[in-house]
């Protein structure tokens, strides 16, 4: 017992302090506070059934109605019974401990389920008096708490019951137990751990996008019982905490779902208007009766027919006893008319009759038809031949029907069903019409459209052109039939000739339409290919006047003309070698070509050179006499030349890269600022062949 006012304590405080915190939040779960006459009168209650004598103990904010359509509690709406106040039943799921002491009473038979000893708090207890048409009751239910998940398997084993007491039924009997079981519902018996697959868990105060408050829930169960038919039964709905009041559990009950289960019985006869009158050889009325609630047993109900019309003469001979398996709740047949050759201008009606036996009278169930003599055939008129001057203007298929069983369906070929249709002819055609009657019967019949005196329009234009880059080419093409004047235009604006020359830089495609005086346009493209050519070459020295040539061309180069600029000849190699008989500057021309004879030409300058030959002098005398006053390397042959002096201390007092700028000029100033002495020089020569030459050594400066 210490233990137990412990953990009560505990819970007091946890929820003393979670509820001065409050919350925002949106469900879809939505609940609405009722008395308990309206609730059952209007919301619990189903078909089969008579109620009275309805209390309900508790408080009043413990009871009322819910709506569940978009909300993860399993039933679309019905009546809600808390331990605590129904609108906590609300969601999101934020709070992990959400409910109220209401400071209510507990209820001993519910405490009689558990074990011994168990103390219950804040019942809510629906009671009331109940007739059953049928031989069975039933109802569906969702149990909730928040006692999931922490509490389970402790002594907060929150519970209800369903008791029902009456004939045929062994003292209170609780009917709300887990499915093929005698266990009771509670929080300890239906789980994540036990019968786990009737248990959803809805988070433990983090989910934040849950439509319920309550942290866990079973799956719609069935409540049922058997009865007897027109005998008085009590039923209690009960519900309580166990053990303290604080966290809260609750019951949803399914609107119109306390019921007795009974029988419906609809027609409806195959045409598609739903008319009451069946013809014979034509269509059928297709009988359902359909058992309302859930069962699982056997159960027979027989027909009676009655009218002018014989059964099994003018119409089907279908079973009159008709037998429900377990489970199966809908049986349907189909009646058919049978075509008797005698004229009954009024027809002759049927009814077909199920008696089912109520406790205060026979409730008579019914479908009622008519049954006629066969329709007349079906005739098909179409309407007269249309006739247009122009391709392409509206006519209006029509026809006119009669006989036969409407609605009728109506389709006009490679037209969407109706009657009229527009339909846009492009020249004189036949429109075939197909009919069919609501009996079947099919009649195919057609209507002329014709394009007086017109030939269709046609346009034939140049085939697609391939021209080399600069060419230029005539386009276009002829039209013939169509009704004059005709207009020809190109999708380049202001030109309306039949053809026109074009020149164009790039690949395009250009347009030509023809229309003529009925409106009629046809479009034809005409696309100009155009292949462009780079003549492109670089050059290596194989040695100083021998040169091989490297053709870079594109795009498809089949041919190369190759003129060397010194009047020795030509190549239509691609890549060729020439020798230079002499040095000099020379102009190399290529042209390049494809297979499709485009091509390009390019020219550049290619220079012979001398052999390599170079000298340095030892000396110079920087006086400015115009005798050896400056130093550098002489020589030929090469094409990249680098000088570079340095003094004793090894410092850089001079570069150059031009072969001309010699180390020593300038003005006679300049000239007494270089001292007597000895440097050191560094020269890097580059050949045509790109070999690389290079001199180290020393150059006295005296005077």
């Amino acid at each position: 017992m210490k233990f137990k006012f412990l953990i009560s304590s505990l819970r007091q405080s946890l929820v003393g302090a979670l509820l001065l915190i409050g919350f925002a939040g949106f469900s879809q779960l939505s609940v609405s506070q009722q008395n308990a006459q309206t609730l059952v009168q209007n919301v619990l209650l189903g078909s089969g059934v008579t109620v009275s004598n309805i209390t309900f103990t508790g408080d009043a904010a413990m009871l009322g109605s819910f709506n569940g359509t978009n909300s993860n509690i399993g039933l679309n709406s019905g009546i809600i019974m808390s331990t605590g106040r129904i609108s906590d039943a609300v969601g999101p799921n934020n709070v992990h401990d959400k409910g109220e002491d209401m400071q209510r009473n507990g209820y001993q038979p519910l405490a009689n389920l558990l074990d011994a000893g168990a103390e219950t708090y804040d019942a809510a207890v629906l009671s009331f008096r109940f007739i059953c048409e049928g031989d069975q009751v039933q109802f569906r239910y969702v149990f909730a708490s928040e006692e999931y998940p922490e509490y389970v398997g402790t002594e907060f084993n929150d519970v209800f019951a369903f008791f029902i007491q009456g004939p045929g039924i062994t003292g209170n009997q609780n009917i709300a137990l887990i499915p093929g079981t005698t266990q009771p519902v509670a929080i300890n018996n239906v789980n994540g751990g036990s019968y786990s697959s009737f248990f959803i868990n809805n988070g433990n105060g983090n989910q934040n996008n849950s439509t319920v408050q309550f942290d866990g829930f079973t799956t719609p169960f069935i409540a049922e019982a058997n009865v007897v038919p027109c005998q008085e039964y009590i039923i209690t709905i009960a519900i309580t905490d166990v053990s303290d009041g604080i966290y809260d559990s609750g019951v949803f009950l399914e609107a119109q779902s306390f019921l007795s289960p009974d029988i419906e019985m609809t027609s409806k006869i195959s045409y598609v208007d739903g008319a009451s009158e069946l013809y014979e050889s034509c269509g059928y009325n297709t009988i359902t009766l359909t058992r309302t609630g859930v069962t699982n047993t056997v159960q027979t109900i027989f027909l009676e027919t009655s009218g002018p019309a014989t059964y099994g003469v003018d119409y089907t001979d279908f079973p009159t006893a008709i037998t429900f398996q377990p489970g199966q709740n809908v049986v349907s047949f189909n009646v058919l008319a049978f075509q008797d050759g005698t004229n009954e201008p009024g027809g002759e009606s049927v009814t077909i009759t199920y008696r089912d036996t109520g406790c205060s009278s026979i409730d008579i169930k019914q479908v009622d038809f008519i049954i006629f003599d066969p329709p007349p055939p079906v005739l098909v008129t179409p309407g007269a031949a249309e006739q247009r001057l122009c391709p392409r203007e509206p006519v209006d298929l029509n026809v006119d029907i009669s006989g036969g069983v409407s609605p009728y369906l109506i389709t006009w070929e490679g037209q969407a069903p109706g009657n009229p249709v527009t339909v846009y002819p492009d020249s004189s055609n036949w429109y075939s019409v197909t009919v069919t009657d609501q009996c079947g019967a099919t009649i195919v019949d057609s209507m002329f459209t014709e394009i007086k005196d017109y030939i269709p329009l046609k346009l034939s234009v140049s085939t697609d052109t391939i021209l080399c880059k600069g060419q230029k080419v005539i386009i276009g093409g002829n039209s013939t039939g169509g009704k004059l004047p005709i207009v020809y235009s190109w999708d380049t604006p202001g030109i309306f000739t039949s053809t026109r020359e074009v020149q164009p830089e790039t690949s395009t495609e250009f347009k030509l339409s023809v229309t003529d005086s009925c409106g009629i346009t046809i479009t034809k493209t005409i696309f100009v290919q155009v292949i462009e050519v780079h003549a492109v070459f670089d050059v290596a020295y194989i040695d100083h006047s021998t040169v091989k040539f490297n053709d870079l061309s594109y795009t498809d180069i089949a041919n190369w003309e190759w003129d060397f600029g010194d009047g020795t000849g030509s190549s239509l190699e691609q890549n060729p070698v020439h020798t230079y008989p002499d040095t000099g500057s020379y102009i190399v021309t290529l042209i390049a070509s494809n297979e499709k004879s485009c091509k390009d030409t390019i020219s550049n300058v290619i220079v012979s050179y001398p052999p390599f030959n170079f000298w340095i002098p030892n000396a110079f005398t920087p006086d400015g006499d115009g005798l050896n006053d400056a130093f550098s390397g002489v020589g030929e042959g090469f094409i990249t030349y680098e000088l570079r002096i340095y003094n004793r201390w090894g410092e850089e007092i001079f570069d150059s890269k031009d072969y001309d700028s010699k180390w020593g000029t300038g003005s006679r100033g300049v000239l007494d600022k270089i001292p007597v002495d000895v440097y050191a020089y560094r020269i890097i020569l580059g050949t045509p062949t790109l070999e690389k030459k290079e001199f180290i050594g020393r150059v006295s400066v005296i005077r």
